[in-house]
């Protein structure tokens, strides 16, 4: 087992890390789906009881582990960055943007992304909408449907998950890569974000504890 698995998906190499995240060696390109910083507040408002920062120290906390392993020019947010309406924890963002002037930062906008968009360019984020391709790679926050031939759809949003079963009956769900012809779908990167689980069909999965990532 190791903390990352390597790949070759449409003649790029690829590597799936175990802090739930991908990387691509050729271009330094660091790819991330649904963070959802901020939730803990907007957990707060709602009178839900929670440390005023869960999550997003830990977050920043995996995520600087990650920089310092893998010299990185960009990284790719595949949609919701931030969980609902501003909060005290969009500070945090704009104060490790700031830590990362050489670092380029893209946006592709998912549900949960509805701040203003002036607050996007504070944080010098590069917005995309809908989608964004590069070469034969397609960028979305939800995995598309129709994907054109040849290409390969890399999104977030479902939050995948696989339970692996031991042989006294035991189970455990843990956060996965879930790869097939046209999808390879991230787990999401927020520690306060659950697992949706996924049948495997005729996918690969590759499951992360955080600290390992490997196939089942």
């Amino acid at each position: 087992m190791s903390d990352r698995l390597r790949l070759q998906i449409k003649n790029e190499t690829v590597y799936l890390l175990a802090e739930k995240c991908i990387f691509f060696p050729q271009n330094k390109t660091l790819v991330i789906a649904d963070i959802h910083l901020g939730k803990a507040a907007h957990f707060r408002r709602a009178g839900i009881i929670i440390p005023q920062q869960a999550g997003t120290d830990q977050d920043f906390s995996v995520l600087h582990r990650v920089l310092q392993k893998y010299e990185t020019k960009r990284i790719i947010f595949l949609g919701d960055l931030f969980h609902a309406e501003e909060n005290t924890s969009w500070q945090h963002f704009l104060d490790f943007t700031k830590k990362h002037p050489f670092i380029e930062f893209i946006l592709i906008k998912g549900n949960h992304d509805i701040l203003p968009e002036t607050r996007y360019q504070q944080g010098n984020l590069k917005v995309y909408h809908d989608t964004l391709q590069e070469g034969l790679l397609l960028y979305s926050h939800a995995p598309l449907i129709g994907v054109p031939k040849g290409l390969l759809n890399i999104a977030g949003h479902v939050h995948p998950g696989a339970i692996l079963k031991g042989k006294g009956k035991q189970e455990i769900r843990l956060p996965c890569f879930h790869l097939d012809s046209t999808l390879l779908l991230l787990p999401a990167f927020g520690s306060l974000t659950g697992t949706f689980t996924l049948r495997r069909g005729n996918a690969q999965q590759f499951v992360t504890t955080g600290e390992t990532v490997h196939a089942v």
